[in-house]
This record gives C-alpha cells, sequence and structure tokens, in this order.
C-alpha cells in the first residue's frame, strides 16, 4: 500500500545521497519534506553516516551508473542540518 505522505509513512525511502532504497523505520530518517499540490513526500537521509558515506564514494567511482553525477552533488551540498521544506 502507498503511503499518502502525512498520516502514513511510506515503508521504504531512498537516501537522497547514497540513493539506497531502505527500510525508513530502522535505517532512514525523514529530513525534509516536498510538497506539490495536495501530494506530499518526503526527503530521507540514512542514519548510520559512515557507512552512507561509504557506499555513496563506491557508487560514484562506478562510471558505468547513472546517478553518479547526483551522488556527488548531493555529497557536494552535504548533510540537512534542520528539516526543509520544498514546494
Amino acid at each position: 500500500m502507498a503511503s499518502n505522505g502525512l498520516e502514513q509513512f511510506a515503508k521504504y525511502g531512498k537516501c537522497r545521497i547514497c540513493q539506497r532504497t531502505r527500510k525508513t523505520d530502522k535505517y532512514v530518517k525523514a529530513v525534509g519534506e516536498v510538497r506539490h499540490g495536495y501530494a506530499t513526500g518526503h526527503i530521507w537521509e540514512c542514519i548510520d553516516i559512515e557507512e552512507c558515506e561509504k557506499v555513496a564514494k563506491e557508487r560514484m567511482s562506478d562510471s558505468n551508473r547513472l546517478d553518479c553525477e547526483l551522488i556527488r552533488n548531493q555529497l557536494k551540498i552535504g548533510r540537512y542540518k534542520e528539516y526543509v521544506l520544498r514546494t
């Protein structure tokens, strides 16, 4: 079942830095929201920072991946220090 964003969190979320899809109740935390009309989504980051950055650097070094440039840009931005709201 899909989440509606506000009343019910998603079961899986994709970390914005390492681009892994992980369980939201165990491995990732919500660091922001994306609102588009009536739809609300969350921005996720891994809880274990060291493991996340290690995986992100491994994925950046693989030139066959399509998201290596996205990972590089997210590492430049860094982790969010406060909750972000995007509309």
